[in-house]
């Protein structure tokens, strides 16, 4: 039997606790991943170490970027450029994070920055082999028929299944219900597992350039032992 996890609130894991003293400067590793076209091959800067020099970070959206190391304060901005020019878009540490990856997406229009990014637990000791981590980056609230189990996910918010890896395939269905309670299908699949796999599922809404309300991008992870000395 498929265990379901807590639900959990994505825009709220964004932000950090809030505590008597925010510390002035924090150091972690982190990762990206861009959520659609536009991110694909793009070169961003953030700050970090002494005299303003910024780290190069490349960004990607069919995979999740290397690891990158970083120190200063808990509020991260990027850049286009290694040096001048405003940021455009802004990260907040999240001390609850033990492996934080930054999702980059494309701000709404007349926001401040042009992306926006939310940040998700990347730990294989939180979020293991055998799991589904789906994330509902739109505005549609989602109804997710994921093998025997069935669920609701909110716009924002994110939902983490526990999977049995020796099952070959897992059937997959995403419906959303429009405002006369019509339900129509947005995502059907049948996922292959392996048993030393996990999923990452993100959901987004479309731009003006793509068909359908939703778009989803998956991403396999394959959890590698430490090597031994």
């Amino acid at each position: 039997m498929k265990r379901l996890l807590p639900i959990i609130c994505l825009l709220c894991a964004a932000l950090p606790v809030l505590a008597q003293e925010e510390p002035e400067h924090v150091s972690f590793a982190y990762r990206c991943l861009g959520l659609g076209r536009e991110f694909r091959h793009m070169e961003l800067y953030v700050g970090a170490g002494e005299e303003g020099t910024r780290q190069q970070i490349h960004l990607n959206d069919l995979a999740k970027t290397n690891s990158y190391e970083y120190q200063g304060l808990p509020v991260i901005d990027f850049y286009t450029g290694a040096t001048g020019g405003l940021p455009v878009a802004r990260a907040k540490y999240n001390p609850e994070h033990d492996a934080p990856l930054l999702l980059f997406t494309k701000n709404s229009e007349g926001s401040a920055m042009p992306y926006r990014v939310l940040s998700i637990e990347d730990s294989w000791q939180k979020q293991g082999v055998g799991t589904y981590q789906l994330v509902n980056l739109s505005s549609k609230a989602l109804f997710w028929k994921v093998g025997e189990e069935r669920f609701k996910i909110e716009p924002k918010d994110l939902r983490v299944i526990e999977v049995d890896g020796t099952n070959a395939k897992t059937p997959v269905i995403a419906l959303e219900v429009n405002k006369d309670g019509k339900p129509s299908r947005v995502y059907r699949a049948k996922w292959h597992n392996l048993e030393n796999m996990r999923r990452l599922i993100f959901v987004r809404d479309t731009n003006e350039n793509e068909v359908g309300s939703v778009r989803v991008s998956v991403i396999e992870d394959f959890y590698v032992p430490p090597s031994t000395p």
